[in-house]
């Protein structure tokens, strides 16, 4: 335990910033009420891997093994850290995923990235995410003030980056961030966005209707405790939050809106739930882009409904663009706009999303909404009139074309109830 010992603190920085050595990876973020000698500070604790006589390979080893654990006070720890980040010179850029489709989104495109062969390395719904996202939901009784919020998000997120260096490529030098669950985004988008406001951000969003038909498959496969078991003791599943949790259970409810009480209260609990981290999340894009000209949020907006190919809004004939969306994105992803990718990348990606979207669709199959069903969710989304303003869509949704842009020049027409277009494929089928 190196509480107070500042010279011990300062050397553990040293070590971590050792290229030759192996990063530690982040286990949890409490405080120990049992410590008498100050119960309100939070800790960090982190597992050093075990030393390796192979001074190039550096990465997490996949299986668990005899980890190092040591505990650092959180703040001043975070603080030399930053410190310690700051004075490096860095050729990785962040790219940092946040999620309104139940995960959906987050997980597709975390897989089509690691199946690309890119060399683009990813960061998935890490537990120690989710453990700050708590701590940002009760700021205003926990003694960390906005600044040292900042700090801790900045310094971990980079020694995450530095953990994973050897997984990264020399073409994109990108590492992607997906922040853990529709639950997670109110509380972490605007921090992460201050903190990295030069980085790459990108935010995925479904309708709600097939958000709350995912979140009852997650439901349904995993239960709806939080004690789970990954799927492989490998330290990638074990160090990620449970999707189901950060998928389903709202973090930062939207207290402010009145009608959304009485709406939600005609639905079954766990929809209801899965509604309220939907639209919290909604509401957190809005409001940021509402700012957009003091924040500078400018993301990648990537509607599902293309991935998925149920849309063919902005194809004029109605034809499935979705090779052509996932392709727009990874070129965000891997800023790869100016410089083609190759063939055999978009290829490999292409495979993986068609898997992907095989899985996703027959893990809904049995919980798809009857009309009765939408109508009542559709109302709780009625109830937030800032999600129906303008033409009914999320600003700026990136269109699939092959001149792409980040600013809309017209909005879409459909609602976020439904898929992407389904209302306007109605009509001209009428």
């Amino acid at each position: 335990y190196l509480n107070d010992h500042e010279v011990e603190i300062d050397q553990l920085v040293v070590d971590i910033l050792d290229a030759k050595k192996a990063t530690p990876v982040i286990v949890a973020m409490e405080q120990d009420l049992e410590d008498e000698r100050n119960t309100n500070e939070y800790h960090l604790y982190l597992a050093f891997p075990p030393s390796t006589e192979n001074l190039e390979d550096v990465s997490t080893p996949a299986k668990p093994g005899l980890f190092r654990r040591v505990r650092v006070p959180l703040v001043a720890f975070c603080e030399k850290l930053a410190k310690a980040f700051e004075g490096q010179m860095t050729s990785t850029t962040l790219c940092f995923v946040a999620d309104a489709s139940c995960g959906l989104g987050s997980e597709i495109l975390t897989n089509v990235v690691k199946d690309c062969g890119h060399g683009v390395a990813t960061i998935s719904n890490p537990c120690w995410m989710t453990a700050l996202s708590l701590l940002l939901s009760k700021k205003h009784t926990c003694s960390i003030t906005p600044e040292q919020f900042e700090r801790i998000a900045f310094s971990l997120c980079r020694l995450e980056a530095h953990r994973v260096r050897s997984s990264i490529g020399k073409t994109s030098r990108t590492v992607v961030f997906t922040l853990p669950g529709q639950a997670c985004t109110p509380l972490l988008l605007p921090l992460v966005q201050k903190v990295f406001v030069h980085e790459r951000h990108v935010f995925v969003y479904d309708g709600c209707c097939h958000s709350v038909e995912m979140g009852l498959a997650l439901r349904k496969k995993y239960g709806s405790s939080y004690r789970q078991k990954p799927e492989k003791e490998e330290w990638e599943c074990v160090s990620a939050t449970p999707q189901v949790i950060s998928a389903t259970f709202p973090m930062a409810p939207l207290k402010h809106n009145k009608e959304l009480t009485e709406t939600l209260s005609k639905l079954k609990g766990d929809q209801a739930s899965i509604v309220e981290a939907w639209m919290a999340s909604v509401d957190t894009f809005l409001d940021m882009k509402a700012k957009e000209k003091k924040n500078f949020y400018t993301p990648f907006v990537c509607r599902m409904g293309f991935l998925m190919a149920r849309s063919g809004i902005g194809n004029g004939d109605g034809t499935d663009k979705s090779g052509l969306a996932l392709k727009n994105v990874l070129q965000y992803i891997t800023g790869s706009r100016s410089r083609a990718l190759s063939e055999e990348v978009i290829n490999k990606a292409l495979k993986s999303l068609k898997e992907n979207r095989i899985k996703s669709e027959e893990a809904v199959k049995e919980f798809k909404l009857d009309n009765p069903g939408k109508i009542l969710i559709e109302k709780c989304v009625f109830a937030h009139k800032g999600i129906l303003i303008g033409e009914k869509t999320l600003i700026d949704t990136v269109q699939p074309k092959d001149d792409w842009s980040l600013k809309a020049a017209k909005k879409l027409k459909s609602c976020l109830c439904c898929a992407p277009g389904e209302e306007d494929e109605e009509d001209e089928d009428e």
